[in-house]
């Protein structure tokens, strides 16, 4: 049957007021039913049944607190006195589905109208403006996605991306870090190792030399995340022509290549070393051999195919 409120109620005896707690309405009902076991737990007695009366005890002293007589094979339960001045008090309440949602750890709203349903409990509908909680606002905020990105280099040497990894453990080659750069046409990726992130101006250069004898092209832009290292860049970068790209501050996501590269890198260096037993401090060999099979692997990013 449906229960239409919930609230609570008192019943007087000359001794002492008895809580009735947690107290269904339910209007299709013709008799107010008692439960025995809840009536005992919320006021801390207990009940004796004889043929022609009933008796109500307190649990630590077994002081009798009410008696009533028994009629038609049944207990009824009242007020010991019905004197006027005996008055009983009683309240229900329909809560709103904001409530019951807070009651229940903030769930989702899937989850509050599940347990209402199926315990049937009474609430009050309210519109979709009505349920925006500003607690799951802030506890449950994520950062919306980044678009993807639809921009395409034409040519190697277009768009260079580069980030700085570590620091690591000191490595058999006594080195923290590592500096990647990742051609954005071909995925092509260089490795250099270092022992201090002040070495990455040498390293660009050194690096700069090499692709564009290579490629007999000119590099273009380079994209970084705006670390320290690649700010004491930026005025060389101006000064011999290369546009710099920079990420927002706390935007990992605009430098997504480089950052998906040091993972793809990581990840499979620590499984080469785990597969070979060997220790942690081999991990700057094992980076080296990763970017050279990554180099001469079919990637799907460019359709399959091996640079």
């Amino acid at each position: 049957m449906e229960i239409a409120n919930v609230g609570h109620g008192t019943l007087c005896s000359p001794s002492r007021s008895f809580h009735l707690n947690h107290v269904l309405h339910v209007p299709q009902a013709h008799k107010s039913l008692c439960s025995i076991n809840h009536f005992a737990k919320d006021n801390n007695v207990y009940v004796e049944f004889h043929p022609d009366h009933f008796l109500i005890k307190e649990q630590g002293t077994k002081r009798t607190l009410h008696r009533g007589r028994c009629r038609g094979g049944l207990y009824p339960l009242h007020s010991a006195s019905p004197s006027p001045s005996n008055k009983q008090a009683l309240g229900a309440s329909k809560v709103p589905v904001s409530l019951w949602h807070h009651r229940l750890g903030h769930a989702s709203p899937r989850v509050v109208k599940h347990v209402l349903d199926h315990h049937r409990l009474p609430f009050i509908h309210e519109s979709n403006n009505d349920r925006v909680c500003d607690a799951c606002q802030q506890g449950k905020s994520h950062q919306l996605p980044y678009p993807k990105s639809t921009s395409v280099s034409a040519s190697p040497m277009d768009l260079v991306f580069s980030d700085v990894w570590g620091p690591a453990p000191s490595s058999v080659g006594r080195y923290s870090y590592y500096v990647s750069f990742i051609d954005d046409h071909s995925k092509f990726t260089w490795l250099y190792l270092l022992r201090h992130k002040s070495e990455d101006f040498s390293i660009f250069n050194e690096f700069q030399s090499l692709v564009e004898r290579q490629f007999g092209r000119k590099i273009q832009a380079i994209q970084t995340d705006w670390g320290g290292e690649y700010q004491a860049l930026h005025s060389f970068f101006k000064r011999v022509g290369i546009t710099h790209q920079v990420s927002c501050p706390h935007a990992h996501q605009q430098n997504g290549s480089a950052e998906r590269k040091h993972r793809h890198i990581v990840e499979m260096a620590l499984t080469l070393l785990a597969h070979a037993s060997m220790p942690l401090k081999f991990w700057d060999e094992a980076a080296s051999t990763v970017v050279y099979l990554i180099n001469r692997l079919p990637s799907k990013v460019i359709d399959g195919v091996s640079v």
